[in-house]
């Protein structure tokens, strides 16, 4: 995020998130200006209602963020990083439907019934998913992005043909545009 949207997240900050007041004020001033700054966030990216939904909806995640950090101390816990990583991917769903549909669609896709848990899909889900967690878990705590690299020849094998086979099975296989040049 931070080089990747520097210039946006530098903008957002600068011209919207400080001058509606920043983190000055209540405690409900700086939530509403972290709505606010995200909601108009989402306008920036297009005049369609699922940016709108998109911008509001981060909005709310930081805020529940922020709230969840002050009470449970939520980003130091080992829960913070999947809980965060799946909340977030749910975002983009929205910001990429092209409908309301869609958007209803997801919803009812991602709103499982214990029973629609089975062992396999629970399995694969933690198959490819807990590894990367796991990987991002050991990166922030040693501090180096690359310690996986620095390991003995085996472990950089084994890691190096997971993620190849994740690509392979989970990979794009068609070509698509980049999303900004869609705007």
């Amino acid at each position: 995020w931070q080089r990747w949207h520097i210039s946006l997240s530098s903008w957002l900050r600068d011209y919207l998130y400080i001058p509606l007041g920043g983190n000055r004020g209540s405690r409900w001033f700086t939530y509403r200006n972290l709505f606010l700054t995200m909601l108009l966030g989402g306008l920036w990216h297009g005049a369609a209602w699922n940016f709108v939904l998109w911008g509001a909806y981060h909005g709310l995640l930081l805020i529940l963020y922020k709230i969840a950090n002050r009470w449970f101390r939520f980003s130091r816990t080992m829960l913070a990083i999947p809980i965060m990583f799946l909340f977030t991917l749910y975002g983009w769903l929205l910001f990429r439907a092209e409908s309301f549909q869609q958007i209803q669609y997801f919803t009812t896709y991602f709103n499982f019934t214990p029973s629609e848990f089975s062992t396999d899909f629970i399995f694969k889900i933690s198959f490819f998913t807990l590894p990367l967690v796991l990987m991002q878990i050991w990166q922030a705590r040693s501090g180096d992005l690359l310690i996986v690299l620095k390991q003995k020849t085996w472990i950089v094998t084994v890691w190096l043909t997971f993620l190849l086979i994740w690509l392979v099975i989970y990979g794009v296989r068609e070509p698509s545009e980049f999303i900004y040049f869609q705007f």
